[in-house]
């Protein structure tokens, strides 16, 4: 390898290192209120008349959530909330389903979903399964 491939190789390690090492995960909900992020998302796109609720809260290992229907619990898991520049990702994460929700969703929802929280609002979707939602 030349010296200028040598030379441009090591830049870009340096660049992509600067890069990750600005992400930054948030581990309480004092830290989402501080900055500016909702702990609670209510579905704008739900075709039944009654939206999902997800809540997040502070779990004994990080932040958790659960997801609530009409009052009737529907899901539980993990929640992580990370920052990166001006981009806020929040990922859902080892999804459990209740027996409230229906088989067919249940068989439609997937594990782990991942959005990017752009104007108070995350997009969730993931093959059959799929919602908008809105802070609160």
């Amino acid at each position: 390898m030349g010296p200028t491939k040598f030379k441009l190789l090591v830049c870009l390690f340096i660049l992509s290192g600067a890069t990750l090492a600005q992400a930054r995960c948030l581990s309480s909900v004092s830290e989402l209120k501080a900055g500016d992020i909702k702990a609670s998302w209510q579905e704008t796109t739900e075709n039944d008349g009654k939206p999902l609720t997800i809540v997040i809260t502070d779990g004994a290992s990080g932040l958790v959530y659960s997801a609530s229907k009409a009052g009737q619990p529907w899901l539980t898991g993990e929640a992580s909330v990370c920052r990166s520049g001006n981009a806020t990702k929040i990922t859902l994460s080892n999804t459990k389903a209740t027996g409230n929700v229906p088989m067919l969703a249940r068989m439609a929802l997937p594990s782990t979903q991942s959005a990017y929280i752009v104007n108070d609002q995350i997009k969730l979707a993931s093959g059959a399964w799929g919602g908008t939602f809105v802070g609160r």
